[in-house]
């Protein structure tokens, strides 16, 4: 009885936090230029902002100006030191379902300025279903285990048709990024 009214109150405050309502529409965030900085001083900040948000970079690239990410499988609930989720909505979706996010960074250097083009790709992984057998196994039609450890259970079948969709560009993640690495270009000053 204690477990149900604990899930049922979690359910309640996630609820709360993060209503019913439809994802934030933020405009595309086009590339935001910034007077008399360096493409090396932001490269530098674009780095640091990215590992800060535990990302870990894919590509490095000094002379293209550019920076890659490898996947990062979005932030649960109790994983409140992540950075990845930038609005109550994306956090929503990241417990319900299985995220992850790209995000790439290019730097070009202008007269006077440095303009920034920042994308962040969602993806959501895709696992093909089972046909039920009846409603005593449903419990683990997909997962193994016990009350401690859970497993994923696929055929062979199955397995070879698990795929990453590609849900879009996340927006929000976007702007939150250009945002820290003006914060921290305007620290460095």
């Amino acid at each position: 009885m204690k477990n149900i009214s604990i899930w049922m109150l979690l359910g309640i405050i996630s609820l709360f936090l993060c209503g019913c309502g439809q994802p934030e529409q933020l405009v595309s965030t086009d590339p935001v230029c910034l007077p008399e900085v360096s493409s090396d001083t932001v490269m530098e900040a674009a780095n640091a902002v990215l590992s800060d948000m535990q990302f870990s970079i894919e590509k490095y690239d000094f002379d293209a100006c550019y920076i890659r990410t490898r996947p990062l499988s979005g932030a649960q609930f109790f994983q409140v030191f992540r950075g990845d989720n930038a609005s109550s909505y994306t956090a929503a979706e990241a417990n319900i379902y299985s995220l992850r996010r790209v995000v790439e960074i290019e730097i070009t250097p202008f007269a006077n300025r440095t303009c920034i083009q920042c994308r962040a790709m969602v993806q959501q992984l895709s696992i093909p279903e089972k046909p039920l057998v009846g409603t005593t196994r449903m419990a683990g039609q997909y997962t193994t285990g016990g009350a401690r450890n859970q497993t994923l259970a696929l055929d062979p079948q199955q397995a070879e048709q698990i795929e990453w969709l590609d849900r879009g560009p996340d927006r929000a993640l976007e702007n939150k990024i250009i945002e820290k690495i003006k914060q921290r270009i305007e620290k460095g000053k």
